[in-house]
């Protein structure tokens, strides 16, 4: 995956909504499951576009989704964002099969 877009503040992986987690792993609901919380007295916005961190992010994937091959992502690159039904972010770039 190329490049994995994150606007959930205050997770330990969001550097100016980028994800630096090595691994990052969708659950069924597209909720993501590595979403770890930590409390910001600042909030990193996206003001203007961000180039990917890295190349090279894993993203575990359990959705019935398009990019979902044999449990991997295959996608060029996604974006999670806040759930406001839950306090993990979701995958919006799912895709059903």
């Amino acid at each position: 995956m190329y490049d994995l877009k994150c606007k959930r503040q205050a997770c330990e992986y969001n550097k100016n909504c980028n994800c630096t987690s090595k691994v990052v792993n969708v659950k069924k609901d597209t909720t993501c499951d590595t979403y770890s919380p930590v409390e910001k007295t600042t909030i990193e916005e996206e003001k203007i576009g961000q180039p990917p961190i890295r190349k090279d992010i894993e993203v575990d994937c359990n959705a019935k989704c398009l990019f979902n091959e044999e449990g991997v992502c295959q996608a060029n690159g996604i974006t999670v964002q806040p759930n406001a039904n839950k306090e993990s972010p979701i995958c919006v770039s799912f895709q059903p099969k």
